[in-house]
Parts: structure tokens; C-alpha cells; sequence
């Protein structure tokens, strides 16, 4: 009887045994497989945010979400910028409209970011820096909205007016320089006579395109070279 016994209990742990083994296994299974998958999501993450943080331009990639080499006068701002980007929801291009106020004044003047014509039709109407800046961001998340997120297409348009976009949506839908200087030839010829648009450069004028600056794109984009 003593003998049946302890091969009954021998049994028992030994089953006990196998199930807290299978038990070990599994969890630790199950652990590797959610550490993978976590992995694998970052990696998702950081694929995608390089595709939305950097934008390619006459064959180059250019990381607008880094910080740009602008002036003291336009880092003082900074903080402004941020506020207004997300207030109007392009708070992921932060960095770039800084590269764009440094295009337009070097963060000098009363409007910094040179945002009276959007305001009002004309220059001059805005005389401090902080309207200047809610009506700059402003202006360009109207043209990015337009613009259906064609960021290049919506830095040009800030430069010319949001025509451009009309333009460019009846002339295949996308951003290209070549299209820039078509729209600045075009205006051009038919505001010449106006006497408010000269021709600034050489190349300017062999292509008769003076109408605001066909460059403007790569002009702002150096800033992130």
C-alpha cells in the first residue's frame, strides 16, 4: 500500500512538473512575440515620420522639422511661431515657416513675415510683429489646406498667391518649378505695364518671369542644407 502510494504522488509531481514548464514556455513565448511587434511598430513610426519630415527638391532631401540656420532675429520668434502653428493646426512645420520668415525679412521689421498683402490686399497695414506672425501662419495653413498638402506647392503659393494653386491644379495637379515660371511669365506680361514688378535677376529677365520670385521653393529650403 506504502508502495502504490508513493508512485501515485510520483505521478502527481510529475505531472505538476510538465504543466509549470508548458506555463514558463508559453509566457515567455508570448512576451518575445509582443516585444517584436513593438519593434516593428517603431520602426513603422520612424519610416513614416521620415517620410513626413523631409521633402525632396531638384534631386535633393531636405529635413524641414529640423531646427534651420536662420538668424538670431527670427529664432526670437520662435516660441510665436510654435503657439500660432498649432493653434492653426501645422504645428509639424513649425521649423519651415521660420525658414520662411527668414526668406522674407530675417525676422526684422514690423512684419516679419510680410503678411500685409494676405491681410489686406496691399503692404504696409500690419505694424507689429505679433500680427504679422498669427496672419503669416495663418496664410500658409490656408495654402497648405489648399494646396492638399503639397508643401512645395504651398511655399511657392505663399510667394505668389494662392492663383498659383488654381493654376497648378488646371496644369497637372503638382508642384514644379517649371510650372512656377510658366505662372510668373503669365503674370508678369499682364501686370508689367502696372510699373510694381521689375526684374530683379539676369535669369529673371532672359525668361521674362518677374513676377514675385520662381526660386522661392529652394530659396527657403537652403535654410535646412
Amino acid at each position: 500500500m506504502k508502495r502504490q502510494t508513493f508512485f501515485i504522488l510520483l505521478a502527481c509531481s510529475s505531472f505538476i512538473l510538465i504543466v509549470s514548464l508548458l506555463l514558463i514556455t508559453s509566457r515567455s513565448t508570448d512576451q518575445k512575440s509582443t516585444k517584436d511587434t513593438t519593434e516593428m511598430t517603431e520602426v513603422s513610426s520612424e519610416d513614416a515620420e521620415e517620410e513626413i519630415i523631409k521633402i525632396s527638391y531638384d534631386g535633393e532631401q531636405f529635413p524641414i522639422a529640423e531646427t534651420p540656420d536662420v538668424s538670431e532675429s527670427v529664432q526670437q520668434y520662435e516660441e510665436q511661431i510654435e503657439k500660432h502653428a498649432a493653434s492653426y493646426e501645422v504645428e509639424d512645420y513649425s521649423n519651415l515657416i521660420m525658414a520662411l520668415m527668414m526668406q522674407e525679412s530675417q525676422g526684422k521689421g514690423e512684419d516679419p513675415m510680410q503678411a500685409s498683402e494676405s491681410l489686406c490686399g496691399e503692404t504696409g497695414c500690419i505694424e507689429e510683429p505679433s500680427q504679422s506672425i498669427k496672419q503669416g501662419v495663418y496664410y500658409f495653413s490656408e495654402v497648405l489646406n489648399q494646396a492638399n498638402d503639397d508643401v512645395k506647392l504651398a511655399l511657392q503659393s505663399y510667394n505668389f498667391g494662392n492663383g498659383f494653386i488654381d493654376y497648378v491644379k488646371k496644369n497637372g495637379g503638382a508642384y514644379t518649378k517649371k510650372l512656377a515660371i510658366r505662372y510668373s511669365q503669365k503674370m508678369f506680361t499682364n501686370l508689367k505695364d502696372s510699373g510694381h514688378y521689375t526684374c530683379r535677376t539676369p535669369e529673371e529677365a532672359e525668361l521674362n518671369a518677374c513676377y514675385g520670385d520662381f526660386n522661392y521653393v529652394g530659396e527657403i529650403l537652403k535654410y535646412f542644407e
